[in-house]
């Protein structure tokens, strides 16, 4: 956090220090922090100085003291004596600074390469339309309508306001290009405000895949009698490391030998344990390579398995047990863990019970179930909404989806792509912002040092281009934050300046004492707040 605040600091102190130089404005002190200084050297006329609070920093300029006599030999390099344009360059030059700095950032990202999710499709519903269109796990999108997409982000902004429109998709498929067809659905998503709405889609598909854990059922099965249970999470085939259920599938495939055995190596999923114990297990291949592996060794993905019931829950007064394999709802199969949470929402609404068939040893037992409404909290907007519940938890893994890296080479192509990615992100804060103050995203959203710590060493951690990506989200945000219309911000200092060229003479002093008391009520107050929603989230986690 200090290294990551302290260059941002520095940066945008510097701005400050450039411009009052160039104007020849005199410049008595360079602060890193805040407080008791810690070190200090002075080079010509200015100290340096680093002091002992690392929450920002301040340039010192000759004549901005109001109260503060200016000799009358340096008047002329005085801050309050210089043109009205002079005293704004010098005041904008810091959040300027870090706006540059965000640029700067960004190019390098692109340049060493930005992290995104793929096109790679992870995961693909049974039944739905994206699986009758043909799109399998695995397949990796390259155009939509002869449009080439290499993220999932762009493949997501291209069918958002598309729907109801059928679109020619090409994906790769092992060594071939496949052609699919498909009408883009309405989806419920979320914008980058946390608001939910109703896009253009390619209904599901997603970028991340199922885990490589596998729910088993009937004891009379190859894998039981070997050992498997549901919950293992299978991360070898022979030597190869796997971590996605499709992986696991082709692999098998791939290693066949009739009738010959393979080695697995697994974990069982267990509460509480960081890093499960390694396992291995063997299992003996059929005579035949067309049979479906699934089918010949007994197990299926584990989502729709219980792995947790709920206490005093519908499930647990109903009958359902942890290891039960939900099979059915009504009358209607279930593959997914997504088909039993529509299911369930839509015969919770209506009041009902409703009729459950499981899988259990073998075989197969019906419950009745009634589903009990919750009030939930979106955790960005903060809303209350109605959800149904049966009470249990499944066996729903996820693995990271496939990322690429997007790479921009030239000067010219690197900084269009950076103030556009910079730009962009600035627009969206200022919508946040809006939402902020109008209730649209709860306050509770906002954050302190104990957050900027813990993002800055998760992003450390996740690797320098992550850092680099943080350091200029911060940036952008001191780049907005310090625009703001407060005193003692340099934002407020700026509005003085535009009152003084509209009314053709400064503020009084009177008035700028009154505004920067109102102005340090305000920081105050948004630094308590922040603090208390960091602590809050401490306690909570």
């Amino acid at each position: 956090m200090v290294v990551l605040l302290g260059g941002l600091i520095f940066f945008h102190e510097l701005g400050h220090y450039l411009v009052a130089k160039f104007f020849r404005v005199k410049v008595e002190t360079f602060s890193l922090g805040f407080g008791k200084k810690i070190l200090k050297k002075t080079w010509g006329e200015t100290e340096y100085c680093l002091s002992l609070i690392p929450l920002g920093g301040y340039v010192k300029l000759m004549g901005d003291d109001p109260y503060k006599p200016v000799p009358p030999e340096e008047a002329d390099r005085a801050f309050s004596t210089q043109a009205l344009y002079k005293r704004f360059a010098v005041v904008a030059a810091g959040p300027i600074a870090n706006l540059l700095l965000a640029y700067v950032l960004f190019m390098v990202v692109f340049w060493v390469g930005q992290p995104q999710v793929s096109t790679r499709v992870g995961a693909v519903l049974s039944d739905s339309p994206a699986w009758q269109a043909g799109f399998r796990p695995g397949d990796k999108i390259l155009a939509l309508n002869g449009q080439s997409v290499s993220t999932w982000q762009e493949l997501d902004e291209w069918t958002r306001p598309k729907e109801g429109q059928t679109v020619e998709v090409t994906v790769q498929r092992a060594q071939a290009e496949v052609k699919l067809s498909i009408q883009l659905s309405k989806v419920q998503a979320k914008n980058p405000y946390g608001e939910e709405e109703t896009v253009g889609g390619i209904k599901g598909i997603s970028a991340t895949p199922l885990a490589s854990v596998v729910g088993i059922s009937n004891p009379e099965t190859v894998a039981y009698r070997a050992g498997l249970r549901t919950g293992d999470f299978i991360t070898k085939v022979g030597n190869k490391e796997i971590g996605s259920f499709e992986e696991l599938r082709n692999e098998l495939a791939l290693q066949w030998q009739a009738s010959q055995p393979i080695e697995l190596v697994y974990q069982q999923l267990a509460e509480g344990k960081k890093k499960p114990e390694e396992k291995k297990v063997s299992l003996v291949y059929p005579a035949k390579k067309e049979v479906d592996l699934d089918a010949y060794f007994g197990w299926v993905p584990a989502e729709t398995f219980v792995r947790q019931v709920s206490k005093d829950s519908p499930a647990e007064k109903g009958g359902l047990l942890a290891g039960d394999r939900i099979t059915k709802i009504g009358d209607n199969q279930v593959m997914n863990f997504d088909a039993i949470v529509e299911s369930v929402q839509t015969t919770g609404a209506k009041g009902s019970s409703v009729s459950v068939t499981v899988e259990r040893q073998g075989k197969p037992v019906t419950l009745d179930l009634k589903p009990v409404e919750t009030t939930q909290e979106d955790p960005i907007t903060h809303q209350k909404f109605k959800k149904y519940m049966i009470g249990f938890a499944p066996y729903l893994v996820f693995e990271e989806p496939d990322y690429t890296a997007v790479q921009v080479r030239g000067i010219p192509a690197l900084l269009v792509k950076a103030v556009g990615e910079t730009n962009e992100l600035a627009r969206k804060m200022i919508v946040s912002l809006a939402k902020l103050a109008t209730g649209g995203i709860s306050i509770k959203n906002l954050g302190g040092p104990v957050l900027i710590a813990t993002v800055a060493g998760k992003s450390l951690d996740a690797g320098l281009v992550q850092f680099l990506q943080m350091m200029a989200l911060i940036s952008i945000n001191l780049f907005l934050l310090n625009l703001f219309p407060v005193p003692i911000l340099d934002g407020g200092h700026l509005l003085f300046f535009t009152i003084e060229a509209i009314k053709g003479k400064p503020v009084t002093i009177r008035t700028m004492e009154i505004a920067n008391q109102i102005g340090m009520v305000f920081i105050l107050t948004l630094v308590v707040l922040t603090l208390f929603n960091d602590i809050s989230r401490i306690i909570l986690h």
